[in-house]
């Protein structure tokens, strides 16, 4: 049996690696091998930390050496030409069949060099040997030297079994520990990971409780506390995670992950005992932050982590300044200069986002398209619509390629008018749907000559979005896409009944669709008519995706449209606490209006109008009250 689960295991990481083969040695290691001479070249330079030994009597993890007689000289160096050779060996050695001395040699090379690339093809090649010890070191390792791999993660629940009965995990840990009261260099990556690898087990209390009676021997590693005050956190236990958290960054100062739990905390509720609201929260963890980087200046991923939350609370210019100072720090990596590139297009500094977003692309990201998508916009922005067009028109595929297509029809549109930009669409069409592999991408793009449609303007436009929808259904009649975007077309050109058939249509087919029951029911409710029923499709809505914005939204309106004034406050507000959306600030304001609230109406309106200028739902409720 217990051979069996070991073989599942492999075969886990196996399928998460894509299955991969050792080719041959030239083709298979000429990527891996540029990876050698960087790293190799620092490692000539700097002693090497890390090996199967003890730790300190403290509980500090210590980094020995790899031998007994380096442990005594303390230092273990290795040249560009001997990390090429040792890679070399170990992949020739895997290839010929030899894979335990594959998987040592390899594991060895990860060691010595301590970079991530390597200690990854380490576990790669330990998980086809079969080697569990190889593969456990190498994961650690790896975990070690990239904390937030989630590949790593997967693969080290998977070596632990996660998959199983919480007790045999923590009594696999305890092995791996070397006894319950045994400290070893295992012990800091492995409670830095729990939190996560502990993540699917549905009983939070008892993952805490768990983690908390195992943490026990471990009192004095910061990385057991952060364990303890993840866990707690998860289970709602703030206290606990207060406490953990506290000591954990009592124990290690400058503790980066534990400060940015703390912060997460923070954000959550309550600081010192006292609640905070979810703004007040945002600026609580704000502070906490920016003080931990006045006494950890060097603390990168938490200054990053300070510049996200800033981004959130508008503070654009010193979230910028913050990515900026990241980007300094890690020149290489690219979503920090694609950050300050999405910051500069917001506040319309066009210049230095397309500064940034080129950088970006020579730091060559996983994914180019929405770099392309937004110097696209910095184009347009500059009304420079050829550079443009060239930009959108590289996204040939992905997540942004249909709105690049709709963006170059408008752009067509505006060049050489409104056929032009439609014959584009209607060509881009025709060539999805003779690829097989693509159709959904098809209905995206009739969805697309549909929006472009709207936008022409008037009830002609509306008129033939709603005619192509019905040409389109005639061949995709389950396509509940198609059809609730007609019904929309259809609310628009007051065909109620029309638009009342395809969203039944639509939830017939697919019963969880909350969109269209909230349709329904706010339109309903936006006529004055069948308020009762309005109701009860908004809270069906509502029982399918509570933290929906725009449906808390619509049960406000309905019940504001019910007379029931006091309950549409309480119910706007929460919705505009989630999404500051004009939509829901004019709704929210006319209640507070009707409340006789009326400088707080005006105050909200004029703060909502700053936000998004030109609104018409808001422009339309501020003129009609408050002229």
């Amino acid at each position: 049996m217990k051979k069996i689960v070991v073989l599942s295991v492999f075969n886990y990481f196996s399928g998460v690696m894509a299955r991969r083969q050792l080719a041959a040695c030239a083709g298979r290691t000429a990527a891996i091998l540029s990876i050698m001479v960087s790293t190799a070249a620092a490692a000539e330079r700097v002693p090497s930390p890390v090996a199967p030994s003890a730790v300190k009597k403290s509980g500090a993890v210590s980094k020995p050496s790899a031998t007994a007689s380096d442990a005594q000289n303390g230092t273990r160096q290795i040249s560009t030409q001997q990390a090429m050779y040792q890679f070399l060996i170990a992949e020739i050695a895997g290839q010929r069949g030899r894979t335990e001395l594959a998987a040592q040699g390899m594991l060895d090379l990860a060691i010595r060099l301590r970079d991530p690339r390597v200690a990854r093809r380490a576990a790669e090649i330990a998980f086809q040997a079969r080697q569990t010890t190889e593969a456990k070191i190498a994961l650690l390792l790896w975990l070690e030297l990239e904390p937030e791999s989630q590949l790593a993660r997967q693969a080290l629940g998977a070596l632990l079994g996660t998959n199983g009965p919480l007790a045999k995990v923590f009594e696999t840990m305890t092995q791996w520990l070397g006894g319950e009261n045994a400290e070893t260099k295992y012990a800091a990556v492995l409670f830095a990971q729990m939190p996560y690898l502990l993540a699917r087990y549905p009983d939070r209390l008892k993952i805490a409780m768990a983690v908390a009676e195992f943490a026990l021997p471990f009192q004095h590693m910061a990385e057991a506390q952060f364990a303890v005050g993840v866990t707690a956190m998860m289970a709602g236990n703030r206290d606990a995670a207060s406490a953990g958290l506290d000591r954990a960054l009592v124990l290690r100062p400058g503790f980066s992950r534990a400060a940015i739990a703390k912060a997460q905390l923070i954000r959550g509720g309550t600081e010192n005992g006292q609640a905070v609201g979810a703004s007040d929260g945002d600026a609580a963890a704000a502070n906490f932050l920016a003080g931990f980087l006045r006494d950890q200046p060097a603390a990168t991923d938490v200054r990053i982590a300070h510049a996200r939350l800033l981004v959130g609370m508008r503070a654009l210019l010193e979230a910028r300044e913050g990515f900026r100072r990241a980007a300094g720090e890690i020149p290489a990596d690219p979503e920090l200069p694609y950050a300050i590139g999405l910051i500069s297009l917001q506040i319309e500094d066009l210049a230095e986002a397309e500064t940034q977003f080129v950088r970006t692309l020579g730091l060559q990201p996983r994914d180019k398209n929405p770099v392309y998508f937004n110097l696209a916009a910095v184009a347009e922005g500059k009304k420079d619509i050829e550079a443009a067009l060239n930009w959108y028109r590289q996204i040939a595929g992905g997540d942004y390629f249909v709105g690049a297509q709709l963006k170059i029809a408008n752009l067509l549109v505006k060049r050489d008018g409104f056929e032009a930009g439609r014959r584009f669409l209607r060509d881009a069409q025709k060539a999805q749907e003779v690829d097989a592999d693509l159709p959904d991408t098809a209905t995206q793009l009739v969805l697309a000559e549909v929006q472009l449609l709207r936008e022409s303007g008037g009830s002609k436009g509306f008129a033939e979005a709603y005619q192509v929808l019905t040409t389109a259904l005639e061949k995709k009649p389950e396509s509940t896409e198609l059809r609730y975007d007609r019904a929309m077309l259809a609310e628009k050109l007051d065909r109620l009944e029309a638009m009342e058939e395809d969203i039944r249509t639509v939830i017939k087919i697919k019963p969880d669709h909350a969109h269209a029951y909230n349709a329904l029911g706010y339109t309903l409710a936006e006529r004055g008519i069948r308020l009762d029923e309005a109701y009860q499709l908004i809270q069906k809505a509502l029982s399918i995706a509570p933290g929906d914005a725009f449906i808390q939204d619509s049960l406000g309106w309905v019940q504001f449209k019910l007379g029931r004034l006091e309950d549409a406050l309480a119910t706007l507000e929460r919705a505009y606490a989630i999404r500051r959306d004009p939509e829901i600030a004019a709704h929210l304001g006319e209640v507070m209006w009707r409340l006789g609230k009326r400088s707080e109406a005006i105050a909200l309106w004029q703060s909502a109008i700053k936000e998004s200028p030109g609104n018409p739902g808001l422009t339309a409720v501020m003129e009609r009250l408050a002229r």
